[in-house]
């Protein structure tokens, strides 16, 4: 069984040193999208994964395809589309490896992903579906929407990752009612602290898990430096970071939600999971979501379970 990812891959242009992006000299390119990013730890943690994403008939669609291949990522469920580019982001850092984003986002393939495109996905080889808020616009929307429908129906199980940017909507109000329309497709819910107040009128992660959340298997409630918190039924997980020096956190929230789903479906059944074997997965996740911000970029910052180990 395998995880599928839908929604945007694109490049992530890294700023070098530390600076915002107007004086920032010189960029680092590198292979990112939020839920490519997922499927690359997915697959390096031993699970077969797929991307569901649509990329530009240019140079920049060719390096990301070759980096899938590269991370043994599945790809016959990548599309190619000529009349648009692949997406861009420009990301500067600042002292403690936090980031500041420039999109070339709009028209782009990412936007692109056909209702076509996910007839032809098998859901009966499918554990699991995982998908964020960016791409959940324009004729992506509806195909979210046909994919996730199905999945539904046959019980994949549903992974979202909240990750609000805000400067890829146009309008604020719109976005948080196109999010509220995929919320009731979801099992697994990754949501930051800095999030939590746009999505559910309040900072208080209780009530949400009350009132918002009521519905959802897990909750996945990141804190950055913090650490995280994790949700499953009546059981609770909490977690701190491990001492480490973070020069580029790109991609970690990501790190964070794919290891953890990763340990997920190494359970027998997710109806019988202990509250020890919750703190052992939301352990994981953080520690292994720490170790990639010691590394710039994001795909290339991913460590096998092999690697992991050595580090850790």
């Amino acid at each position: 069984m395998a995880v599928l990812c839908i929604g945007e891959m694109l490049i992530d242009f890294i700023g070098e040193g530390v600076g915002k992006i107007d004086t920032v000299k010189s960029f680092k390119k590198e292979a990112g999208g939020c839920v490519a990013n997922v499927a690359c730890v997915t697959q390096k943690l031993g699970h077969k994964s797929y991307l569901l994403t649509s990329l530009g008939e240019d140079g920049f669609g060719d390096f990301l395809e070759n980096t899938l291949r590269k991370e043994n990522v599945d790809c016959k469920y990548v599309s190619r589309k000529g009349h648009s580019f692949t997406p861009l982001a420009f990301v500067s850092l600042d002292e403690t490896g936090d980031r500041s984003f420039s999109f070339y986002f709009k028209g782009s393939s990412a936007l692109k992903i056909s209702k076509e495109d996910v007839e032809k996905v098998d859901l009966s080889e499918i554990e699991a579906i995982h998908f964020a808020s960016i791409a959940i616009q324009e004729e992506s929307k509806e195909s979210h929407h046909l994919l996730l429908k199905k999945a539904k129906e046959a019980g994949v199980l549903i992974c979202f990752d909240v990750n609000l940017r805000f400067n890829l909507w146009e309008d604020k109000k719109v976005y948080l009612e196109t999010i509220k329309e995929f919320l009731p497709y979801v099992d697994v819910i990754k949501v930051a602290d800095n999030e939590l107040e746009f999505l559910t009128g309040t900072t208080n992660i209780k009530e949400a898990l009350e009132k918002d959340f009521s519905h959802i298997k897990v909750v996945l409630y990141t804190k950055g430096e913090h650490g995280a918190e994790v949700y499953y039924q009546d059981k609770k997980a909490v977690t701190e970071i491990p001492n480490v020096r973070a020069i580029d956190t790109t991609g970690a929230g990501d790190a964070f939600a794919g290891s953890f789903l990763s340990k997920l479906l190494n359970h027998n059944n997710l109806d019988e999971i202990t509250e020890e074997e919750l703190s052992e997965m939301a352990t994981f996740a953080t520690n292994y979501a720490s170790l990639t911000t010691t590394k710039t970029g994001a795909i290339s910052s991913y460590l096998t379970e092999e690697e992991y180990k050595n580090l850790i």
